[in-house]
């Protein structure tokens, strides 16, 4: 596969992640200066604002003003070993992993989502909705928002399999996801879908995939079907594998 080129504010963002994940800057250990990392990388502010802005939305980092940038808790950063896809969950389970694509279509991106994936307002991306199943159990509902001169491969049959394994055939290393879980009530078409109740409280998994280059892969909404027992034993494994060093 052909290289791409990597943006400064993405060089700067895998940068900074590597540093804490090599424990170099420690929870609310401050971060360098806009200045030192504009010198660092040859940049603007601008740029390495963007980068610092980017690391503080998806919690990585917080920014106080006029004293500067600190690393937040240890609540969002998965770190490559601990990495799997759902299929390869659900197989450790002794179940059959599926999907059925909702949806698949090229749209223009919202300023929101622009802003999570570093892409500018309009920009052309694939939207796809898929329901994941093991065994007969629907478990996951899933939105997913992909760049498409990143993947001119993808289709709805690559999709109905697995995503990271598209992404190893492509030469593709899944390196960092970022993640935040929040509880939410699932809109009606949804809750129809896994098979539940609106009125059930379930968790709601915002999902940001970046290549081990600082690429992008995906950003992914996943609304987790919490009242099947399969989830459960799904969440204990991650959390397993999330302690095992």
């Amino acid at each position: 596969m052909e290289d791409k080129k990597v943006s400064k504010y993405q060089l700067i963002e895998s940068y900074i992640v590597e540093g804490i994940q090599s424990n170099h800057y420690k929870v609310n250990d401050i971060l360098p200066t806009e200045a030192e990392l504009s010198e660092k990388f040859n940049c603007s502010r601008v740029t390495v604002r963007q980068a610092l802005s980017n690391l503080a939305y998806k919690g990585i980092i917080y920014r106080i003003q006029g004293k500067g940038s600190f690393v937040s808790k240890e609540n969002t950063l998965k770190r490559s070993p601990l990495l799997k896809s759902f299929t390869e969950d659900i197989l450790d389970m002794g179940k059959k992993p599926w999907s059925i694509v909702e949806t698949f279509y090229i749209t223009k991106v919202g300023e929101h989502i622009g802003r999570i994936m570093g892409l500018k307002p309009n920009e052309k991306i694939y939207y796809i909705e898929r329901i994941r199943f093991a065994d007969n159990d629907p478990i996951l509902f899933e939105k997913t928002y992909m760049e498409i001169s990143k993947h001119p491969e993808i289709s709805v049959k690559i999709l109905e399999g697995s995503k990271y394994e598209y992404a190893k055939k492509q030469g593709m290393e899944i390196s960092i996801s970022y993640q935040n879980i929040t509880p939410v009530f699932p809109p009606e078409n949804i809750a129809e879908k896994l098979k539940i109740s609106s009125k059930t409280p379930i968790l709601k998994l915002s999902n940001v995939t970046y290549l081990s280059n600082g690429e992008l892969f995906d950003y992914n909404e996943l609304y987790m079907n919490t009242e099947l027992r399969i989830f459960t034993e799904l969440y204990q494994l991650n959390i397993v594998k999330k302690v095992e060093k």
